[in-house]
């Protein structure tokens, strides 16, 4: 799939409870999602692991098959990309995890392989980029926020293929919100018309798949990926 578009990019979408904003360095988006508490305080956790990769990945650097040193400057030059390459295929096969950028980033990728969404998808329309949320989106119950760096065609699958997954049911919730101006799930007192109404509303919203869904997603399986990343570190 080719780079976002400079609509994508400038966007500053939210979509259930994860905004997107500007790209920041090559090849790269940032990416807020809203994360259940106490998350932030896991992830602190990681740090010394991330440390403990990023020493694995010098160690590695500095074996006979990608040291650089005393080369003559074209073959240096050479061998140092080379070696930068073969990390970020490290980092992509989920064999070296030495930043959170990295660890959330290996849990999009595979929750889009498990959905099966890990392929090219129709551009997004500019009704996916307007400013707020998604009708169905849920804001509750998702207290913290957690910033990170991510592929920006990954990034732009992402946001495509939960568009493109719930293009129906929302614009399905668009006519219920036309015929059910006034329904309100927070009226303490509601007519049996109007719970009939917000069970509809339910069943669509249930439908729809925001981008925030997919990096909460992506944020716990990195978090249970930690006995793995332990195990390899002390091997």
């Amino acid at each position: 799939m080719g780079a976002p578009s400079a609509a994508v990019i400038g966007a500053n979408l939210q979509a259930g409870g994860g905004m997107m904003s500007a790209m920041t360095e090559a090849g790269t988006i940032t990416v807020t999602a809203r994360v259940a508490f106490g998350t932030k305080d896991v992830l602190k956790a990681f740090k010394p692991l991330f440390k403990a990769e990023r020493e694995r990945a010098r160690k590695l650097a500095r074996s006979p098959q990608w040291d650089a040193a005393g080369l003559p400057g074209r073959e240096a030059a050479a061998k140092r990309a080379q070696w930068a390459m073969h990390k970020e295929h490290l980092r992509e096969r989920g064999e070296l995890v030495d930043t959170l950028d990295v660890l959330v980033t290996g849990g999009v990728r595979a929750k889009l392989a498990e959905r099966g969404w890990d392929h090219a998808w129709p551009a997004l329309p500019t009704q996916a980029l307007i400013p707020g949320r998604w009708p169905g989106s849920r804001d509750g119950g998702w207290p913290e926020k957690l910033t990170v760096r991510l592929p920006s065609v990954l990034v732009t699958t992402t946001l495509s293929a939960c568009w493109h997954t719930s293009a129906e049911a929302i614009g399905k919730l668009r006519d219920w919100r036309d015929r059910y101006p006034d329904a309100l799930p927070t009226r303490p007192f509601r007519s049996e018309t109007e719970d009939k109404a917000l069970a509809e509303y339910d069943q669509l919203a249930a439908q729809v798949t925001t981008a925030g869904e997919i990096w909460r997603a992506a944020v716990t399986r990195g978090i249970d990926s930690e006995p793995t990343i332990r195990e390899r570190i002390a091997s």
